[in-house]
């Protein structure tokens, strides 16, 4: 049960990192801005080791196949769940205090080593003017006016950082988190779409000189090495890479394997055919499919129809579900973590020291980075 999927609010899937698009046809440079915008939501470094431990792709919720067949009547198997089957599940509880105590230890170090959401919004800003400002010189050294796409804070409507939720075996079980949170497939649904950036130095000129500024576009692009994965600590990658290393460890003792191994087979109790989170969320992403737009695949219905109030509802007992029947992994998981986590922290203790360091000068070049911004 390691594949696990991301919650919006953890660093997991939303660290993974993207390629660009860089192939902007010559007189459709609005697409190249498009491809800027879904680039500045997704790319974030992410060290190397945590992807190759897991031996998986980190990918949010968002960034699923969308609507992969599960094996399950979609609204109908959720209306169910809702309706009548959340009476059957295991009657959910709190971990107790004590397990509370390592999730809230292990989030904090998770942060210090990764960055809170100021830290990160400071690391995503620098990437982004690391892409963008050599474009915009070089189009004016060309004789063209650009105006980058706006910046845009992907961890702006983030409530809470954990980086770790590729673990499907610490993700919290407790019903706050639950009821707080599902499996972030409405709240992304219900967002806000980015409106789109204008572009005048381009949208002002004829055919012939569009088709020009595209392919000059394409040749200004800076290469990766100058924007990826150098405007974040490098200690952050080291000490990120130790730590999923640690939890790792932990979570594939013979111990939790066996805690997991009845997930799927708890969960088809409740008319749900998912191996891990990662699934359960294709699931629950299928349940909305009917009341999406085909062309934006943005919510075709009202938030107060019945139609999505009974997608949600399954939501939100297909989480609880998950949790229930993930629970005795997860606790223990965090009583075999709560001693190798204090370990850790007393053998990284001046590491940590120097990486708070760090991130504080991220937070300040970034400041004074957004001073220069003319466009």
């Amino acid at each position: 049960m390691t594949s696990g999927n991301c919650e919006t609010t953890w660093f997991d899937r939303e660290g993974q990192q993207r390629q660009l698009d860089h192939a902007a046809p010559a007189d459709e440079v609005q697409r190249h801005h498009r491809a800027l915008r879904r680039w500045q939501t997704h790319v974030w470094p992410i060290p190397d080791g945590a992807v190759a431990q897991r031996g998986t792709a980190m990918r949010r919720v968002a960034d699923l196949p969308a609507w992969t067949p599960v094996g399950v009547g979609l609204l109908a198997a959720m209306a169910a769940l809702a309706g009548g089957c959340a009476a059957k599940t295991t009657a959910a509880g709190t971990a107790g205090p004590q397990l509370d105590g390592v999730q809230q230890s292990l989030d904090r170090l998770a942060v210090q080593i990764d960055g809170d959401l100021d830290d990160r919004r400071a690391g995503h800003f620098l990437t982004y003017m690391a892409y963008q400002r050599p474009i915009r010189d070089c189009m004016a050294d060309a004789g063209f006016d650009y105006t980058p796409p706006r910046f845009v804070n992907p961890y702006e409507h983030w409530q809470s950082v954990r980086p770790l939720g590729m673990y499907d075996e610490i993700v919290p079980v407790d019903p706050a988190h639950v009821t707080a949170n599902g499996l972030y497939v409405a709240a992304g649904l219900t967002r806000a779409p980015t409106p789109d950036s204008d572009n005048p130095g381009h949208d002002r000129l004829n055919k012939a000189r569009q088709a020009a500024y595209g392919a000059q576009v394409t040749k200004c692009q800076p290469p990766a090495k100058q924007y990826q994965n150098v405007t974040t600590p490098a200690l952050a990658a080291k000490l990120f890479a130790d730590l999923g290393t640690l939890v790792g460890s932990v979570v594939s003792t013979s111990e939790v394997k066996a805690q997991s191994a009845g997930y799927a087979t708890c969960m088809a109790n409740r008319g749900i055919n998912a191996a891990n989170r990662e699934e359960l969320a294709g699931v629950v992403r299928n349940s909305y499919a009917p009341l999406l737009d085909t062309d934006s695949g943005r919510l075709a219905v009202a938030t107060t129809s019945p139609q999505f109030v009974t997608a949600k509802a399954g939501e939100q007992t297909a989480a609880q579900a998950d949790a229930d029947c993930r629970r005795s992994a997860y606790e223990l998981t965090l009583t075999l973590l709560e001693p190798k986590l204090a370990a850790f922290e007393a053998d990284h203790a001046t590491e940590l020291t120097q990486l708070a360091a760090d991130w504080a000068d991220v937070r300040t070049r970034a400041a004074e980075a957004e001073k220069t911004i003319d466009w």
